[in-house]
Formats: structure tokens, sequence, C-alpha cells
């Protein structure tokens, strides 16, 4: 188990290891090895090597059956990165993630926090709910693995909505310290209809992901229902491709939408390139930079904002998920989990991948 860090002004790789004894099982941190020349994969594995063999470990008369590290692609590639490599080396070793970090999916902008983080800012806020007669609420600190703030930012964007945009007109307006123009360049983006729509999608997506992450983070969580969950979270999202789903979610855009006097439009976007006149007649074997035109007629909001922004959101999700958890790597889990329980016909894959190591 490595895992790199800042010490100082060098890139420090932390190294663990976990083993048996008599079906006990150890965890012992190692050390630290300096790898600040180079933060390659053919460099990082060199440096793991190189440390147990100085200190006296010849990794070729172990069994090394399992490796886990960050999910950098120099660390997770699955063709150059370091757990690759690794297991050219060692077959039996395969690379695990930990499952609550596959989760970093989507990127939220942390701006509106950092606004409205300032002590003076937030009490405006709350003033200016209670002269709406809105329900105080704040917004969250983003965290990279906390989805829960990432999900109560999405529901206190909304909530709040209209305190919001008072509190930054208000601030635009008076133009009396440092922050008006970041208060301008909010206010300019949030009250457009892609914003909310946005919004929205992007709120009922991680209030599935946040759902499974605190199955993940769960203790008495296992390998095998955790992969139970994540095949449900998968399957819930291929559920939602379907019109009824995006229906219900543009109810409430639409509701949201007549509530905060946002008038629904489609978006502008840049003209599509077109193939160049001089190549009309001509067969061309490259890509020549010309862009698809759009053959849907259908041009409502409801069904543009379905294609640009509901199905982009949907189909990225969806892709990364499978990418992150793997077909491979969620049958191994349930496998391990059932031959805990003694189940021997599901722990066979697990039984034939390590059957080497248990004769």
């Amino acid at each position: 188990m490595c895992d790199e860090a800042w010490c100082y002004k060098e890139e420090q790789l932390s190294i663990c290891v976990r083993y048996t004894v008599k079906l006990q099982a150890y965890e012992r941190f190692l050390g630290f090895v300096n790898v600040s020349s180079g933060q390659d994969a053919d460099h990082i594995v060199s440096s793991i090597i190189s440390y147990f063999e100085s200190n006296k470990v010849d990794l070729k008369t172990l069994s090394i059956i399992a490796q886990s590290y960050d999910g950098a692609s120099v660390m997770s590639g699955c063709l150059g990165g370091v757990q690759a490599k690794i297991k050219q080396l060692y077959p039996c070793a395969i690379y695990t993630h930990c499952m609550a970090h596959r989760l970093n999916l989507v990127v939220v902008d942390m701006s509106i926090y950092v606004h409205f983080s300032r002590p003076s800012n937030n009490k405006k806020l709350c003033d200016i709910q209670m002269q709406l007669g809105l329900k105080k609420g704040t917004v969250l600190r983003i965290c990279d693995t906390r989805w829960v703030c990432r999900y109560k930012n999405c529901q206190a964007m909304l909530l709040n909505f209209k305190s919001i945009i008072e509190f930054l007109t208000i601030e635009v307006d008076e133009n009396n310290d440092k922050y008006a123009a970041q208060a301008l360049g909010i206010l300019t983006s949030i009250p457009k209809p892609e914003f909310l729509i946005l919004i929205t999608i992007i709120k009922t997506v991680l209030g599935i992901i946040n759902v499974l992450s605190n199955k993940l983070q769960c203790k008495s969580a296992t390998l095998g229902n955790s992969s139970n969950v994540v095949q449900s979270i998968i399957t819930t999202f291929e559920n939602m491709r379907s019109d009824r789903e995006f229906t219900e979610i543009w109810q409430t855009i639409t509701k949201l939408a007549n509530e905060n006097n946002v008038e629904l439009s489609t978006a502008c976007y840049k003209r599509k390139r077109k193939e160049p006149n001089a190549l009309k007649e001509y067969v061309v074997t490259t890509t020549t930079g010309q862009e698809c035109d759009d053959e849907q007629t259908d041009t409502s909001v409801k069904v543009f904002w379905r294609r640009t922004a509901y199905m982009a959101v949907i189909d990225t999700t969806l892709a990364n998920l499978k990418y992150r958890f793997s077909y491979d790597s969620l049958k191994l889990a349930n496998s391990i989990d059932s031959f805990c329980k003694m189940d021997y016909n599901n722990g066979l894959y697990f039984i034939e991948h390590y059957k080497v190591n248990l004769s």
C-alpha cells in the first residue's frame, strides 16, 4: 500500500504492508521513500522495489496478492500505471482503490461557498432570509470525500435562491468592498435557466451518489454488500434514462423556475463547424473538423435540455461508475464475500484466481 505526499520540498512515498500470520491480519507502516526526482510510473515502481531490496526483503519469495494506491492515473492506469506494471511482475496482485474515494465523479464549483463563508456575508444572507420569510440555511464547505456536503449545498442553493439573489444584488449596488466584483460574477450566472436546470439535475444525481457514499463508509460494510449496492446504483442510473424519469425532474424544474421568475429557454451555443467547400468533391480518410448536424426536429425547451443536459450528466455518471467499479472488481468482491461465508460455488472465482497461492 503506497500513497504520495508533499513534505517541505520533497515528494515522499509512504509504504505500508498488510500480511497474515495464522489467519490474523497485521498492518505495518515501513517508511518513506523520496521520489522527488521523478513521479512517473516506472520511477515509482523502481523506487518501491529498491526500497524493499535495501531492507533485505526479497519480493520474489513472497505471495503478493493485492496492491492499493490512490486513483491518480499514474498509479491506477490499466496499461502504463504503477498497478499495471506491478501486476506484470506479480500476476495475483489485484489493484484495489478505496470504494468511497472512487466516487469523485462530479466537480462542484466552490465560488458560492467561498463568497458566503465570510461571517459578514453569511450574516447578511441570514437577515435577508428572515425578511423574505424563508427558512434559515447556509452554504457548506466542499469536501472531496464528504458527498453529503455537496448534496446539501445543492439543497441550500435551491432553498435560498431568492435570498442569495437579493443579497448579491444589494452587494453589487452598494459596491462598497472588494468582493463586489465576485458578487457580480456570481449574480450574472445563477439567475440563468441553465443554472437552475443543471443544479436540479446534479442535486438528483448527488442524492443517489450520497446513498452509495454512506453505504460504502458504513462500519458494517463488506466487499460483497458494497458491490451489491454499487450494482444497484448503476441500475438506478440506467433506469433514469427514460422519458418518465426526466418528466418528473422537469416538473420540479418548471415549478422552481416559476417560483423564482426564471424563464426557461434553450441556450445559445457556438456555430457548428462545417466541412470546407474545397473538400466536398473528394473522399477524405481523416477527420476534417466538421461537427454532426442536429437531426432533432423537436426544438422544444424540454427536449433540448433533456438531450444537452440531463442525458449528458446521467451518461457521464454511468460511464464513470462503470469505469471506476469494473465488472471484474465487483465480481471478485462478491466472490471474496462468499468465500468468507464458506459458500464454495459463489466463491469459486476467488479460489481460481488465488489457487496457486492457496495450494
